[in-house]
Parts: C-alpha cells; structure tokens; sequence
C-alpha cells in the first residue's frame, strides 16, 4: 500500500514515509518491499535512500544482500556523478557486511569497471577500493593488492591523500581487527614511493603509537609474526633518508 502511494505524496510526506519504512523489516519479504521501494526512488533521493538500504542491509539475508550488491555496483556506473558518488560510498558502508564471496564479487566489479573506461578514477572510488581490499581474506589479497597498487599508482596527488588517511586510519584504529591492520601496514608499505614526507612522517608516528600502546607488540614471538609491520618501519626509513638527501 505505501509503495503504491508514493507517487501521490509531497517532498517531505515521502521522506518520513523512507524513514519508516526501515523499520518495517521484520521478515524476508516485507525486507524485499522496503528494499523495492527505496530503489523506486533512489535518482529522486539518493542519498537518503542509500543510507536508508545500508542501515536495512545488516537485517538481510545473504540473497537480498547480493542483491543491494547489484544495485550499487549498477548505480557505480552510472554517467550520474551523484548516483555514482553515492553507490560509491554505500560500497565502502557495507563493506564490513560483506562475506568473502561478495567481498571478490565487488572487487572484480570494481576492477573491470576501473579498466574498463566506464568510469573516471574519483577519491569515492579510491575509498571504495581501498576498504574492500582490506576486508579481503589472505589467500586473495596478494592479488587483490597487486591490482590496488596498479591502481592507486594512477590517482592524482588529492585522491592519494584521501587513500594514504583511509589506510592510516584503519592502521590506527584499536578496535580493527589485528589482520587488518596488517594488512594496512603492507599497502602502506608497498606504496611508500608515492608518498610525501609528511605523509612518511605521519605513518611512522602511528606505527610507533600503535606499537607503544599495545602490549603484545612487547613480546618478542609477536615482533616475529608481524615483518609487515617491521618492513613499513624499513620502507619509511629508506624513503626519509632518501628525500633527506635531496635537501
């Protein structure tokens, strides 16, 4: 009834009926109305209905999230940069919703859109990117991140800036799961020719903060389970001293 009556109503009267909606998902098919109706009028109000399917999306099951995944990737694609920048940043929402399957299936879409040419390179898809790839398990990272660094080596000096404090955040962060900041250490690493000093600068300080802080980077059979760490220390170091040298 309230999907049928929404092209009746005024501005803010569908507003309040998208908000309430969300809460109307108590089952798998009254999930599929909601998720039907806010896609009915996402080009209208892509924002709000974005953030509205990312909130439902952790009531979903398995199926229906596939499906958000196909929306989004759809909507990344689309020649509307709002559209665009608006699935771009739902992908990185849900990310962490995602399982290891859907979590390959985004990336692939990523990828071939990137290659491609359907889409012009933009600091929503550096984030995207860079926040799939860290929640890719380890036996697809290696390519994932060989992919990641080939594309990140195209971005412009502002869309590096935003991947460099995407990744030294989640570096940072206590409460990421320890693999992923591992992760985070390796691509920061395995990038430390692109960035500047400030930048090298930055990720030493919160690499030596983190391993300060944390009690069992004290241990001696813990440094030995984590080179990605210690190789990020060596990759710094080499790339200060090489801009030192340049002064």
């Amino acid at each position: 009834i309230i999907q049928t009556q929404f092209n009746t109503l005024d501005h803010k009267l569908r507003n309040d009926r998208l908000e309430l909606l969300q809460y109307l998902c108590i089952s798998t098919e009254t999930s599929d109305i909601v998720f039907q109706c806010y896609k009915q009028v996402f080009k209208e109000h892509n924002e709000m209905c974005a953030n509205l399917i990312c909130a439902i999306s952790v009531k979903l099951n398995e199926q229906q999230l596939d499906d958000v995944i196909e929306f989004f990737m759809d909507g990344f694609v689309d020649k509307d940069n709002n559209i665009h920048e608006r699935c771009a940043l739902s992908i990185e929402k849900i990310a962490l919703k995602l399982n290891e399957r859907q979590l390959n299936k985004v990336f692939e879409c990523l990828m071939n859109a990137f290659e491609s040419g359907k889409i012009t390179i933009c600091n929503y898809c550096a984030h995207a990117l860079a926040t799939i790839s860290l929640q890719l398990g380890e036996k697809q990272l290696d390519n994932a991140l060989q992919y990641a660094i080939q594309f990140i080596m195209k971005l412009k000096e502002e869309q590096l800036c935003d991947v460099f404090q995407c990744l030294i955040n989640r570096l940072s962060d206590e409460k990421a799961a320890e693999n992923n900041r591992r992760k985070c250490a390796e691509l920061l690493g395995k990038l430390s020719m692109k960035w500047n000093e400030k930048q090298l600068n930055d990720a030493f300080n919160s690499l030596k903060d983190m391993l300060n802080k944390d009690d069992r980077f004290n241990r001696e059979e813990t440094y030995k389970n984590n080179d990605k760490y210690a190789d990020l220390f060596e990759r710094i170091a080499q790339r200060l001293d090489e801009k030192q040298m340049k002064i």
